[in-house]
């Protein structure tokens, strides 16, 4: 259990707190709509997707944080511009809460950033992400947009030590607030196993340590290219959902605000194993609180019992 002498704070998006001490709010769960291979996706140039398979995986989502208390944020990925301009409306039609959009076109992000000012959903709308790469005519379309919500990521290819990553966080901080971020997620980027994972989760603490700011992550990347699920006799889908989650309340425990879990076809399972560890975490900040004196309100699981 950890607790943060930096003081830490929580943004709120659309009624969902994210931050604070651990065991201060509940963890967070974004999960993916509309990523390559998911059986809702139909044409993915197109945007064209299963919207009946859609809305049971959110069903189950929305049913989901109503058993366990943990918030869901979906995570909407679109390839192209007519993409983004079927997913974005529809999303905001059939789910109520907020939702991340990102794409590796930037003439798709510009498109989101976009429609999320025409149809006035910029309070729900969390842009990912501010990096690197970033152009300057997105920088651009973006600081003139209404949207003050983002996932700022931390992430260089010759940033593999603490040091280096932190240096990269604290530069995209600095640029996202010249942005116009008000509300920002940071995320220092979670790498394939063998290929530097491990790394973020010692960022996540600093970034909770130094900077005081919500955290962010997409641990399910991890085993995306990982061998040992090559291997015969566990390269199914059993053995790659059990990566996921552990991967998932890796980053729960330590200390991550906001995970990422991917496909919402995991849902069931990420919420119910978050919620399990999400008593742990409840449990022992009560505990501290009691032994330093301290009156923080806390997250009170519901399935507690």
């Amino acid at each position: 259990m950890f607790v943060f002498k930096k003081e830490q704070e929580t943004v709120e998006i659309a009624g969902i707190k994210i931050g604070g001490q651990p065991g201060e709010n509940p963890t967070v769960l974004v999960g993916g709509l509309f990523f390559k291979g998911q059986p809702v996706v139909e044409n993915m140039k197109e945007g064209r997707f299963d919207s009946d398979l859609t809305r049971q995986w959110i069903d189950t989502a929305n049913m989901m944080v109503e058993i366990t208390g943990h918030p869901a944020i979906i995570q909407v990925y679109g390839r192209t511009p007519t993409a983004m301009e079927r997913h974005i409306p529809w999303i905001a039609e059939n789910f109520d809460g907020p939702f991340m959009f990102e794409s590796t076109s930037a003439k798709a992000r510009i498109r989101a950033i976009e429609l999320c000012d025409e149809m006035g959903l910029s309070d729900r709308a969390i842009y990912n992400s501010i990096n690197l790469s970033m152009k300057g005519d997105e920088k651009e379309v973006l600081q003139q947009s209404t949207i003050n919500s983002a996932v700022v990521l931390g992430w260089s290819p010759r940033a593999m030590s603490l040091p280096d990553r932190m240096e990269v966080v604290t530069s995209m901080i600095d640029l996202a607030r010249t942005l116009g971020i008000e509300r920002m997620l940071v995320d220092p980027a979670t790498l394939p196993v063998g290929a530097g994972y491990g790394l973020e989760y010692r960022t996540t603490l600093a970034i909770k340590s130094e900077l005081g700011l919500p955290t962010c992550l997409g641990p399910h990347n991890a085993p995306s290219a990982w061998r040992f699920l090559r291997r015969e006799g566990f390269n199914d889908e059993a053995a790659h959902l059990s990566a996921i989650v552990a991967a998932t309340v890796a980053a729960q425990v330590l200390s991550t605000d906001a995970v990422m879990y991917g496909s919402m076809i995991r849902t069931r399972e990420v919420f119910t194993a978050v919620a399990l560890i999400g008593n742990a975490l409840a449990a022992s900040a009560a505990e501290v609180q009691h032994a330093l004196g301290e009156d923080i309100p806390l997250f009170d699981p519901k399935t507690a019992e």
